[in-house]
């Protein structure tokens, strides 16, 4: 009896064993034919006379995953390359000012600073990632080159801030001529910083913020005049990414003086709403992110001035960073559907 029992049970688990085996195989079956299903390979196959077969070859090697892009990462290394150099050249100017003096110093920042405009220009019928950094680093050692000049030879006196003004005016130029939105930025950086958002908000909150506020709106009249005239319409958002920021930091500014830190926390909801308004009018989730976070910071820094239960606000604000995270994700889900 026990040896037709521990037959029968043998007999079982090979019987169990093929569907077991099966079932697995109709999965990879299954598998493979739903990746088949979702490939566009055959249609493109199909199409490869009328394509070509190098369109063809790089639509299919674009279907099978073998090729992907690396521009964003190409973006940070040249973007970091030339922060590096251009700090290279300011450490240069400090160690070797009395060594050389400043006006070789000053000549050698301008010869390198030509050389990339110039290499830049010659290149500028097959422009590429390269020359739009080479660009950038032209522009960070002309501005380093102007600041070492001023600081030296005080060429403006008293009106010194206004070297920012001239950095503007020829980073504009540079921009528009060679269509550089890395360059365009330094141009609204200087201005911003020839109206006095350049230093630290600390005992002057609200000169700051009115400076800050009245930035934003200029950067925002000169995005509008730039949109009329319908040139180089890449720079708009540029712009825009400024006009929001420089706005919020002037918000910011307020949030640093005790008596003033419940206005810049009602200033800061109403440009959150602004800006998150924007968003869902061009559909832009960078804006919509903007407006959330600094919402979110605004409504914690008004809770802790509202309440002085060092408890209560610690648990608020962890509420409120749980919740954020929450809700970017559902930002992040909903502009996916817009997009689709």
């Amino acid at each position: 009896m026990e040896m037709q029992k521990r037959e029968r049970s043998e007999d079982d688990r090979e019987r169990d064993a093929v569907p077991c085996g099966a079932a697995m195989h109709l999965g990879k079956v299954s598998a493979s034919t739903i990746a088949r299903m979702l490939s566009f390979v055959p249609e493109l196959e199909r199409l490869r006379s009328l394509l070509g077969s190098t369109t063809t070859d790089a639509l299919v090697a674009r279907e099978r995953r073998e090729v992907f892009s690396v521009h964003p990462e190409l973006r940070v290394i040249g973007w970091a390359g030339a922060m590096l150099l251009a700090t290279a050249g300011g450490l240069v100017l400090k160690n070797n000012l009395d060594r050389i003096g400043p006006l070789a110093l000053a000549s050698l920042m301008g010869l390198a600073a030509a050389g990339c405009y110039a290499f830049v220009w010659w290149r500028r019928r097959a422009p590429s990632l390269v020359e739009d950094y080479v660009l950038l680093l032209g522009a960070l050692l002309i501005s380093a080159d102007v600041a070492f000049i001023e600081s030296q030879f005080h060429l403006l006196g008293d009106a010194w801030h206004r070297h920012f003004l001239i950095l503007a005016v020829w980073h504009a130029a540079t921009a528009y001529l060679l269509r550089s939105r890395v360059v365009l930025s330094l141009s609204i950086a200087a201005v911003a910083a020839w109206l006095g958002v350049r230093d630290e908000p600390f005992g002057r909150a609200r000169e700051y913020a009115m400076r800050a506020l009245a930035c934003a709106m200029l950067v925002v009249t000169w995005r509008e005049a730039q949109r009329r005239l319908g040139a180089h319409a890449e720079f708009l958002p540029t712009f825009e990414h400024f006009a929001a920021n420089i706005a919020f930091a002037g918000a910011i500014a307020l949030m640093f003086d005790r008596n003033l830190i419940i206005l810049g926390c009602l200033l800061m909801l109403a440009l959150a709403a602004i800006v998150i308004a924007w968003g869902v009018h061009t559909r832009r989730e960078t804006f919509l992110l903007y407006g959330f976070l600094y919402a979110v910071l605004a409504i914690d820094v008004l809770f802790a001035k509202l309440v002085n239960e060092e408890a209560l606000v610690f648990f608020f604000v962890v509420l409120s960073i749980i919740g954020a995270i929450v809700a970017l994700f559902t930002i992040h889900a909903r502009v996916r559907e817009w997009r689709t």
